[in-house]
Formats: C-alpha cells, sequence, structure tokens
C-alpha cells in the first residue's frame, strides 16, 4: 500500500510497574490483533519494553489519515484497551510525528508476546543547517535495507512536530542476527559516512517487542 496522503504517526512513552507488565502486555496483543483485522485503516502498531522488568515501554501507531484515526479511537477494543491501561500505567506522554519514512515487508505482521524480533528506537538530534542532507542519506539507507535485506521487518521514521531537527526512528528486525548483519552492509556504512557530520546528538534505544500488528507492504515518503 503506498500512501499518497501524509498518515498520522504517534509514539508514546509509557511506565508501567513490573509486576503489572505480563498483565499490559496481554491486552495490548488483544487490543492491535482486532485493530488490524477490523481497522484497514489502521497501518502499523507496537509496543515494546526497553529494561528487562518492563518498567520503561514504547509504543508505536500509524493510521492512513485522520479519519483512519478517528475510527480507531472510537472502536470498542480502543476503549477496552484504554480502560485497562488506565489501570496499570504510572506515566504516560504521547506525541504526534510528522512522519519522513514508512516502509514494512509484503506480508502481514502479527506478532505476540513470544518471539525473538529485536527493535532499536532511535532519537537524533540534527545540526542546524543540515536537515536535508541528513534526511536525503538516512532515507535513501532505509529504503535500500528494507528492499534488500530479509531480516529487516519495518523501518519508520518522523521528526517532532514544529522541531524538523529532532528526528526518531524505529527499525524491526527478526532477530538479533539480522540486526548484526545489517551494520555490515555497504548502505549502513554509506550512511554513516554521508551524515557523519550533520548528527548533535544520538540516542539508542534498545526495546524487546511484545507485540507488532500491521497492515502489508506500507510505503511512504514525502
Amino acid at each position: 500500500m503506498r500512501l499518497e496522503k501524509v498518515p498520522i504517526l504517534r509514539l508514546a512513552k509509557l511506565e508501567i510497574n513490573p509486576e503489572d507488565h505480563i498483565k499490559f502486555a496481554q491486552a495490548s496483543e488483544q487490543y492491535m490483533s482486532a485493530s488490524v483485522k477490523q481497522e484497514e485503516s489502521t497501518l502499523f502498531l507496537l509496543t515494546g519494553h526497553e529494561d528487562e522488568a518492563g518498567y520503561k515501554n514504547y509504543a508505536i501507531s500509524c493510521f492512513q489519515d485522520r479519519a483512519g484515526y478517528k475510527k480507531h479511537n472510537e472502536s470498542n477494543s480502543t476503549k477496552k484497551f484504554k480502560d485497562i491501561a488506565m489501570q496499570l500505567l504510572t506515566n504516560h506522554v504521547e506525541v504526534e510525528l510528522q512522519p519522513e519514512f514508512i516502509s514494512t515487508k509484503p506480508d502481514k505482521l502479527m506478532v505476540g508476546n513470544q518471539n525473538d524480533y529485536v527493535v532499536y528506537f532511535t532519537e537524533i538530534g540534527v545540526q542546524l543547517g543540515k536537515g536535508d542532507e541528513f534526511a536525503n542519506g538516512v532515507l535513501r539507507e532505509m529504503k535500500t535495507a528494507v528492499e534488500k535485506e530479509e531480516g529487516i521487518i519495518a523501518m519508520i521514521a518522523g521528526t517532532i512536530l514544529n522541531q524538523p531537527n529532532e528526528w526518531l526512528s524505529i527499525e524491526v528486525y527478526q532477530n538479533d542476527v539480522a540486526y548484526q548483519q545489517h551494520l555490515k552492509t555497504k548502505h549502513f556504512k554509506r550512511y554513516l559516512e554521508a551524515t557523519k557530520y550533520c548528527v548533535e546528538s544520538k540516542g539508542l534505544h534498545l526495546l524487546k517487542p511484545d507485540c507488532i500488528a500491521d497492515q502489508s507492504e506500507i510505503f511512504y515518503r514525502p
């Protein structure tokens, strides 16, 4: 599905008491499975935790358009999930992003709690005046990676609204072997070389995904 209009891309940072993490993960899986099956405009959903205990969590969601996002929020599965989440979350911060790149593989994905997938969430601060140079390098690399590497499941990038130099990316790999192979590719090394004078700060977060669900073969680039 090639997206002609700008989709809705959202990131949430969630904090959960470790003893409640399993409940949250189970509720996430039920909600995400129902959402992608019943809503064609719900394109991509992911939840994952950064620390072993499951205290620090992240959620990424993508919708075809504003109408699809509204429909999703009004669905019974979303309302039920939000009711459960409100009882379990100790802190919740959510932002809308400006989508810069989205690409997933042809097969629909529905990954539950027990999986070997690896997710990297990266926060990148780009130097003033280097935005276009960085964008050209990173978007070219992401497109090539999804096309050429079997072990890459999804690549998503966006910027914080009204802060175009603050980039966020989500990379989904089949396993750690696929990630290590990615680091050795020519296109990844070219990206590092092309953008080395663009990056002011970088934070890399390794996430263990609790659930991933998407529609097939999504592609967006402005």
